[in-house]
Protein backbone atom coordinates (compact mmCIF):
# COMPACT_ATOMS: atom_id res chain seq x y z
CA UNK A 1 0.00 0.00 0.00
CA UNK A 2 1.59 3.39 -1.14
CA UNK A 3 0.52 6.98 -0.80
CA UNK A 4 0.15 8.89 -4.48
CA UNK A 5 -0.94 11.85 -5.87
CA UNK A 6 -3.72 11.77 -8.96
CA UNK A 7 -5.21 14.36 -10.83
CA UNK A 8 -8.85 14.82 -9.76
CA UNK A 9 -12.43 16.17 -11.16
CA UNK A 10 -10.89 20.05 -11.23
CA UNK A 11 -7.44 19.11 -12.17
CA UNK A 12 -5.88 19.40 -8.78
CA UNK A 13 -3.78 16.72 -7.75
CA UNK A 14 -6.35 14.23 -5.07
CA UNK A 15 -4.56 12.50 -2.69
CA UNK A 16 -4.72 8.76 -3.35
CA UNK A 17 -3.39 4.91 -1.48
CA UNK A 18 -2.82 2.43 -3.49
CA UNK A 19 -4.17 -1.19 -2.27
CA UNK A 20 -3.28 -4.54 -3.70
CA UNK A 21 -3.72 -7.74 -2.16
CA UNK A 22 -5.22 -9.01 0.45
CA UNK A 23 -6.00 -5.38 1.05
CA UNK A 24 -7.58 -4.31 -1.82
CA UNK A 25 -9.74 -7.43 -1.27
CA UNK A 26 -11.27 -6.78 2.16
CA UNK A 27 -11.29 -3.13 1.43
CA UNK A 28 -13.74 -3.76 -1.34
CA UNK A 29 -15.72 -6.70 0.66
CA UNK A 30 -16.06 -4.03 3.36
CA UNK A 31 -17.73 -1.12 1.05
CA UNK A 32 -19.84 -3.31 -0.55
CA UNK A 33 -21.04 -4.29 2.85
CA UNK A 34 -21.39 -0.78 3.77
CA UNK A 35 -23.28 -0.08 1.13
CA UNK A 36 -25.81 -3.39 1.99
CA UNK A 37 -26.27 -2.10 5.55
CA UNK A 38 -26.65 1.88 5.03
CA UNK A 39 -30.41 0.96 4.02
CA UNK A 40 -30.21 3.94 1.53
CA UNK A 41 -33.71 4.92 -0.06
CA UNK A 42 -34.39 7.03 -2.99
CA UNK A 43 -32.82 10.40 -1.34
CA UNK A 44 -29.52 8.91 -1.83
CA UNK A 45 -27.53 7.69 -5.48
CA UNK A 46 -28.88 4.17 -6.36
CA UNK A 47 -26.84 1.29 -4.09
CA UNK A 48 -27.09 -1.21 -5.89
CA UNK A 49 -25.63 0.75 -9.18
CA UNK A 50 -22.82 1.77 -6.79
CA UNK A 51 -22.27 -1.59 -5.55
CA UNK A 52 -21.87 -3.26 -8.83
CA UNK A 53 -20.00 -0.95 -9.67
CA UNK A 54 -17.38 -1.22 -6.51
CA UNK A 55 -17.85 -4.71 -7.26
CA UNK A 56 -15.96 -4.82 -10.45
CA UNK A 57 -13.15 -2.90 -8.87
CA UNK A 58 -12.50 -6.01 -6.92
CA UNK A 59 -8.79 -8.12 -7.84
CA UNK A 60 -11.08 -11.55 -8.04
CA UNK A 61 -12.75 -9.68 -10.86
CA UNK A 62 -10.02 -7.71 -12.98
CA UNK A 63 -7.67 -11.36 -11.86
CA UNK A 64 -4.13 -9.25 -11.51
CA UNK A 65 -4.97 -7.38 -14.40
CA UNK A 66 -4.62 -4.21 -12.93
CA UNK A 67 -1.93 -3.57 -10.19
CA UNK A 68 -4.17 -2.35 -7.31
CA UNK A 69 -7.16 -0.06 -6.87
CA UNK A 70 -6.72 3.62 -5.41
CA UNK A 71 -8.82 5.14 -3.24
CA UNK A 72 -9.35 8.54 -2.85
CA UNK A 73 -8.06 8.97 1.16
CA UNK A 74 -10.34 12.33 1.30
CA UNK A 75 -13.79 10.46 0.43
CA UNK A 76 -12.60 6.70 1.17
CA UNK A 77 -14.24 5.89 -1.86
CA UNK A 78 -11.95 4.48 -5.21
CA UNK A 79 -10.21 7.59 -7.01
CA UNK A 80 -12.10 9.07 -10.16
CA UNK A 81 -9.41 7.27 -12.48
CA UNK A 82 -10.90 3.80 -11.31
CA UNK A 83 -14.78 4.55 -11.45
CA UNK A 84 -13.86 5.54 -15.39
CA UNK A 85 -11.44 2.85 -15.82
CA UNK A 86 -14.51 0.34 -15.02
CA UNK A 87 -16.96 2.59 -17.59
CA UNK A 88 -14.33 1.95 -19.97
CA UNK A 89 -13.66 -1.55 -19.65
CA UNK A 90 -17.49 -2.28 -19.58
CA UNK A 91 -18.24 -0.20 -22.57
CA UNK A 92 -15.81 -2.17 -24.74
CA UNK A 93 -16.20 -5.61 -23.25
CA UNK A 94 -18.16 -7.36 -26.15
CA UNK A 95 -15.29 -6.11 -28.65
CA UNK A 96 -12.74 -7.32 -26.16
CA UNK A 97 -14.96 -10.81 -25.88
CA UNK A 98 -14.99 -11.12 -29.71
CA UNK A 99 -11.24 -10.42 -29.85
CA UNK A 100 -10.33 -12.96 -27.98
CA UNK A 101 -12.34 -16.06 -29.25
CA UNK A 102 -13.97 -19.16 -27.39
CA UNK A 103 -12.50 -19.37 -23.73
CA UNK A 104 -11.64 -23.59 -24.29
CA UNK A 105 -9.37 -22.77 -27.14
CA UNK A 106 -7.52 -19.89 -24.41
CA UNK A 107 -7.93 -22.59 -21.66
CA UNK A 108 -5.86 -25.11 -24.00
CA UNK A 109 -3.52 -22.65 -24.94
CA UNK A 110 -3.10 -21.31 -21.13
CA UNK A 111 -2.61 -25.02 -20.05
CA UNK A 112 -0.03 -25.37 -22.32
CA UNK A 113 2.09 -22.48 -19.80
CA UNK A 114 2.26 -19.77 -22.27
CA UNK A 115 2.22 -16.84 -19.63
CA UNK A 116 0.65 -14.59 -22.88
CA UNK A 117 -2.08 -17.07 -23.20
CA UNK A 118 -2.83 -17.14 -19.63
CA UNK A 119 -3.08 -13.10 -19.24
CA UNK A 120 -6.04 -13.64 -22.34
CA UNK A 121 -7.70 -16.13 -20.59
CA UNK A 122 -7.68 -13.69 -17.13
CA UNK A 123 -9.07 -10.77 -19.85
CA UNK A 124 -11.88 -13.04 -21.14
CA UNK A 125 -13.22 -14.13 -17.55
CA UNK A 126 -12.38 -10.22 -16.25
CA UNK A 127 -14.67 -8.86 -19.74
CA UNK A 128 -17.07 -11.94 -19.33
CA UNK A 129 -18.11 -11.07 -15.86
CA UNK A 130 -18.20 -7.00 -16.94
CA UNK A 131 -20.79 -7.46 -19.80
CA UNK A 132 -23.50 -5.96 -19.46
CA UNK A 133 -22.81 -4.70 -15.80
CA UNK A 134 -24.75 -1.76 -13.72
CA UNK A 135 -22.74 0.99 -13.18
CA UNK A 136 -23.42 3.86 -11.14
CA UNK A 137 -23.31 7.12 -12.89
CA UNK A 138 -20.73 9.24 -12.50
CA UNK A 139 -22.87 12.76 -13.75
CA UNK A 140 -26.36 12.08 -14.85
CA UNK A 141 -28.93 14.34 -15.11
CA UNK A 142 -32.65 13.91 -15.60
CA UNK A 143 -35.84 16.49 -15.44
CA UNK A 144 -39.19 14.79 -15.01
CA UNK A 145 -42.57 17.18 -15.14
CA UNK A 146 -44.78 17.12 -12.01
CA UNK A 147 -47.87 19.84 -13.01
CA UNK A 148 -48.64 22.33 -15.31
CA UNK A 149 -50.96 24.77 -14.32
CA UNK A 150 -52.16 26.54 -18.11
CA UNK A 151 -54.21 29.37 -16.00
CA UNK A 152 -50.94 30.74 -14.47
CA UNK A 153 -48.67 29.93 -17.34
CA UNK A 154 -46.49 27.38 -14.65
CA UNK A 155 -45.41 24.36 -15.12
CA UNK A 156 -43.58 22.38 -12.09
CA UNK A 157 -40.72 19.68 -12.76
CA UNK A 158 -38.15 17.22 -10.34
CA UNK A 159 -34.36 17.43 -11.21
CA UNK A 160 -32.55 14.84 -10.39
CA UNK A 161 -28.65 14.79 -10.31
CA UNK A 162 -26.60 11.87 -10.07
CA UNK A 163 -22.69 12.97 -9.36
CA UNK A 164 -19.11 11.78 -8.05
CA UNK A 165 -18.61 15.27 -7.18
CA UNK A 166 -14.77 16.70 -6.69
CA UNK A 167 -14.40 16.13 -3.26
CA UNK A 168 -14.96 12.41 -4.58
CA UNK A 169 -18.13 11.73 -2.89
CA UNK A 170 -20.87 10.26 -4.20
CA UNK A 171 -24.24 13.08 -4.33
CA UNK A 172 -27.55 12.59 -5.34
CA UNK A 173 -29.33 16.37 -5.49
CA UNK A 174 -33.17 16.48 -6.20
CA UNK A 175 -34.43 19.81 -6.55
CA UNK A 176 -38.39 20.19 -6.88
CA UNK A 177 -38.81 23.87 -8.65
CA UNK A 178 -41.58 25.40 -10.85
CA UNK A 179 -40.77 27.81 -13.80
CA UNK A 180 -44.00 30.55 -15.28
CA UNK A 181 -43.65 31.05 -19.20
CA UNK A 182 -42.94 35.02 -18.39
CA UNK A 183 -39.22 33.70 -18.37
CA UNK A 184 -39.03 31.58 -21.03
CA UNK A 185 -37.11 33.18 -23.34
CA UNK A 186 -34.28 32.02 -21.02
CA UNK A 187 -35.68 29.04 -19.77
CA UNK A 188 -34.05 26.48 -17.10
CA UNK A 189 -36.69 23.64 -18.82
CA UNK A 190 -37.90 23.02 -22.31
CA UNK A 191 -41.67 21.97 -22.04
CA UNK A 192 -42.43 19.73 -24.96
CA UNK A 193 -45.90 16.86 -25.14
CA UNK A 194 -46.44 16.12 -21.43
CA UNK A 195 -41.93 15.90 -21.36
CA UNK A 196 -39.18 17.88 -20.70
CA UNK A 197 -35.53 18.95 -21.15
CA UNK A 198 -33.20 20.99 -19.85
CA UNK A 199 -31.22 23.45 -21.45
CA UNK A 200 -27.66 23.24 -21.57
CA UNK A 201 -26.90 26.29 -19.34
CA UNK A 202 -29.42 25.15 -15.98
CA UNK A 203 -27.78 22.06 -16.84
CA UNK A 204 -24.50 23.23 -16.19
CA UNK A 205 -25.26 25.89 -13.29
CA UNK A 206 -26.88 22.18 -11.70
CA UNK A 207 -23.50 20.73 -11.62
CA UNK A 208 -21.80 23.39 -10.79
CA UNK A 209 -23.65 23.53 -7.53
CA UNK A 210 -23.34 19.33 -6.78
CA UNK A 211 -20.73 19.84 -4.59
CA UNK A 212 -22.96 23.02 -2.42
CA UNK A 213 -25.42 22.29 0.56
CA UNK A 214 -28.83 22.26 -0.54
CA UNK A 215 -28.94 25.64 1.42
CA UNK A 216 -26.45 27.70 -0.95
CA UNK A 217 -28.45 25.40 -4.00
CA UNK A 218 -31.33 26.59 -3.10
CA UNK A 219 -30.51 30.26 -2.59
CA UNK A 220 -28.98 30.16 -5.89
CA UNK A 221 -31.43 29.26 -7.84
CA UNK A 222 -34.33 30.82 -6.31
CA UNK A 223 -32.17 34.07 -7.39
CA UNK A 224 -32.06 32.77 -10.94
CA UNK A 225 -34.96 34.47 -13.05
CA UNK A 226 -38.18 32.82 -13.11
CA UNK A 227 -37.31 29.68 -11.17
CA UNK A 228 -39.61 28.93 -7.71
CA UNK A 229 -37.43 26.85 -5.72
CA UNK A 230 -40.08 24.58 -3.63
CA UNK A 231 -37.16 21.91 -2.21
CA UNK A 232 -33.43 21.02 -2.72
CA UNK A 233 -32.78 17.87 -1.29
CA UNK A 234 -29.47 16.33 -1.08
CA UNK A 235 -27.76 12.74 -0.07
CA UNK A 236 -24.42 12.21 -0.01
CA UNK A 237 -22.18 8.80 0.03
CA UNK A 238 -19.21 9.43 1.98
CA UNK A 239 -16.40 9.78 3.59
CA UNK A 240 -15.41 6.14 4.17
CA UNK A 241 -13.18 6.50 6.87
CA UNK A 242 -10.47 4.02 8.00
CA UNK A 243 -7.15 4.88 9.65
CA UNK A 244 -5.05 5.90 6.95
CA UNK A 245 -7.55 8.12 5.01
CA UNK A 246 -8.25 11.83 6.59
CA UNK A 247 -10.92 11.65 8.50
CA UNK A 248 -12.30 14.06 11.39
CA UNK A 249 -9.97 13.73 13.99
CA UNK A 250 -11.80 12.15 16.77
CA UNK A 251 -13.32 9.38 14.42
CA UNK A 252 -9.61 8.56 13.23
CA UNK A 253 -8.26 8.06 16.68
CA UNK A 254 -10.87 5.16 17.35
CA UNK A 255 -9.90 3.19 13.56
CA UNK A 256 -6.83 1.55 14.47
CA UNK A 257 -6.70 -1.57 12.57
CA UNK A 258 -9.39 -2.54 10.06
CA UNK A 259 -12.00 -0.43 11.77
CA UNK A 260 -14.11 2.21 9.53
CA UNK A 261 -16.85 4.71 10.07
CA UNK A 262 -18.82 5.25 6.76
CA UNK A 263 -21.45 8.28 6.56
CA UNK A 264 -24.25 8.86 4.10
CA UNK A 265 -25.18 13.15 4.68
CA UNK A 266 -28.78 14.08 4.13
CA UNK A 267 -29.10 17.26 3.86
CA UNK A 268 -32.51 19.56 2.73
CA UNK A 269 -33.79 23.15 2.06
CA UNK A 270 -37.81 23.31 1.71
CA UNK A 271 -40.43 25.52 1.91
CA UNK A 272 -42.63 22.74 3.81
CA UNK A 273 -40.54 22.01 6.77
CA UNK A 274 -42.21 23.42 9.79
CA UNK A 275 -38.73 24.68 11.57
CA UNK A 276 -34.98 24.20 11.42
CA UNK A 277 -32.98 20.76 12.40
CA UNK A 278 -29.35 20.34 12.87
CA UNK A 279 -28.45 16.86 13.50
CA UNK A 280 -25.39 16.07 11.41
CA UNK A 281 -22.02 16.22 13.89
CA UNK A 282 -19.64 16.23 11.19
CA UNK A 283 -21.25 19.17 9.00
CA UNK A 284 -19.32 22.57 8.08
CA UNK A 285 -21.47 25.46 8.31
CA UNK A 286 -20.23 27.95 5.88
CA UNK A 287 -22.37 30.72 7.57
CA UNK A 288 -20.78 30.44 11.33
CA UNK A 289 -17.74 31.88 9.13
CA UNK A 290 -19.87 34.59 7.50
CA UNK A 291 -19.12 38.23 8.69
CA UNK A 292 -21.98 40.55 11.38
CA UNK A 293 -23.12 41.74 7.69
CA UNK A 294 -22.80 39.24 5.39
CA UNK A 295 -24.61 37.18 8.50
CA UNK A 296 -27.62 40.12 8.15
CA UNK A 297 -28.04 39.55 4.62
CA UNK A 298 -27.91 36.11 5.02
CA UNK A 299 -30.80 35.93 7.35
CA UNK A 300 -32.86 38.53 4.92
CA UNK A 301 -32.64 36.09 2.17
CA UNK A 302 -34.32 33.20 4.75
CA UNK A 303 -37.53 35.03 5.67
CA UNK A 304 -37.72 36.58 1.57
CA UNK A 305 -38.00 32.81 0.43
CA UNK A 306 -39.37 31.24 3.63
CA UNK A 307 -37.33 27.96 3.69
CA UNK A 308 -36.24 26.07 6.26
CA UNK A 309 -33.28 23.64 6.83
CA UNK A 310 -32.87 20.31 7.81
CA UNK A 311 -29.78 18.47 8.08
CA UNK A 312 -28.73 14.56 9.69
CA UNK A 313 -26.13 12.09 8.87
CA UNK A 314 -26.87 8.57 9.39
CA UNK A 315 -23.05 6.09 9.90
CA UNK A 316 -22.49 2.72 9.24
CA UNK A 317 -19.12 1.24 11.87
CA UNK A 318 -17.18 -1.44 12.85
CA UNK A 319 -19.46 -3.74 14.94
CA UNK A 320 -17.25 -2.66 18.19
CA UNK A 321 -17.59 0.85 17.40
CA UNK A 322 -21.09 1.76 18.02
CA UNK A 323 -20.58 2.64 21.31
CA UNK A 324 -17.44 5.10 20.46
CA UNK A 325 -19.14 6.67 17.32
CA UNK A 326 -22.54 7.17 19.29
CA UNK A 327 -20.33 8.78 22.31
CA UNK A 328 -18.52 10.32 19.29
CA UNK A 329 -22.00 12.19 17.77
CA UNK A 330 -23.54 12.84 21.84
CA UNK A 331 -20.07 14.94 22.49
CA UNK A 332 -20.97 16.99 18.99
CA UNK A 333 -24.70 17.26 20.29
CA UNK A 334 -26.36 14.81 18.10
CA UNK A 335 -27.79 12.18 17.79
CA UNK A 336 -27.49 9.50 14.76
CA UNK A 337 -28.50 6.23 13.81
CA UNK A 338 -25.83 4.18 13.79
CA UNK A 339 -25.92 1.02 12.17
CA UNK A 340 -23.22 -1.54 12.22
CA UNK A 341 -21.62 -4.08 9.90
Amino acid sequence: MSDLPEQGLTGAAAPVRLLDGAEESSYVSTVLRVLRAARLNTQYPDARALASHVGALAPEVHRGLYPGLEVDLRSGLPSYKEWTRVQTDVRIAAEQLRGLGHRDALVSRAGRGSEIHARQLAKHGYYSDLAGASLAPLGEMTVALRRVEPEARRASFRVVLDKLDARGFFVRSSIDLAQTSDAWTERAVVLGDDAARQTEGFQSLIYELASLDSELTFITLTTTAGLEVERVVKGTVGPFCFAWTRGPEDVTRVLAGGRFVAMFALDMASIDLASDRDNDPFEDLVFERFSPEARREYERTRERHGYKVFKDRKLVVSADLVSDVRSICAARGTRNVVYST
